[in-house]
């Protein structure tokens, strides 16, 4: 099942499937293996290409800066072991920022879920023996065209999350990470600073303080004690006179 070709005339040949049903799969699954299969392709010169220059790169600059260190080296060599080191640096960043090694496994690895999926449809092995749906009727290409419909798109979607949805959702938490602040305790944020310490020592209480009991009469207590002091003082000053 290598070309669009033989996909069609696998499912002209089911019989028990009605036309709408064989048109609707054929179309379905012909755009996206063609996709994946597109997709893959340039991934996959992408990746071999980048990869190539990189190991052979790393290799034959040490080599080449190793003739550089004499004295009467040729300027061409030099200028060429500085492209190959650029080439080099280029292609991994080039790999690295577009993800082009996740994406080359990523894709192959659901074009060919998706060939599998189909063969063992076609074939009415594995899930579509007659696991999926009741047990008691023999498995046919018509009662299990729902099950594979679903397991088509859900591979599709699957990749898609991975792809997209993830990729996102990753970098959308880093940068949350990195802006992340050092003190997340609240009691941290409310120490005053000094200037506020002075506002709040300088500001008056509003709060009245209550009296102590038994002030007032202690008070008295005392007054009275005083004056009967005071006067046998002058008593006795009066009887010596």
């Amino acid at each position: 099942m290598q070309s669009i070709d033989d996909l069609e005339s696998a499912f002209n040949a089911l019989n028990d499937l009605t036309v709408q049903q064989r048109a609707s799969i054929k179309n379905r699954l012909q755009f996206l293996l063609q996709e994946y299969r597109c997709r893959a392709c340039c991934y996959a010169v992408l990746f071999y290409l980048a990869r190539l220059t990189i190991t052979v790169g790393s290799l034959a600059v040490p080599a080449l800066l190793s003739i550089n260190l004499k004295a009467d080296s040729d300027p061409f060599l030099y200028w060429f072991t500085w492209s190959i080191s650029l080439a080099v640096t280029t292609s991994n960043g080039i790999l690295t920022l577009f993800k082009i090694d996740k994406r080359f496994f990523s894709l192959h690895a659901t074009m060919e879920r998706l060939r599998s999926e189909t063969w063992q449809y076609l074939q009415l092995s594995g899930r579509y023996s007659g696991i999926l749906g009741t047990s008691r009727h023999r498995p046919t290409h018509r009662n299990q065209y729902v099950y594979f419909c679903t397991q088509v798109e859900r591979i599709r979607m699957k990749h898609i999350d991975d792809e997209y949805v993830k990729q996102a959702e990753m970098e959308e938490s880093n940068v949350k990470v990195q802006h992340k602040p050092l003190l997340e305790d609240k009691r941290d944020v409310d120490v005053p600073t000094p200037a506020d310490q002075i506002t709040l020592i300088m500001t008056p209480t509003t709060e009245k303080s209550e009296p102590l009991a038994g002030t007032h009469e202690e008070n008295k207590k005392t007054a009275e004690g005083g004056a009967k002091d005071t006067k046998k003082g002058t008593d006795a000053v009066a009887a010596e006179v």
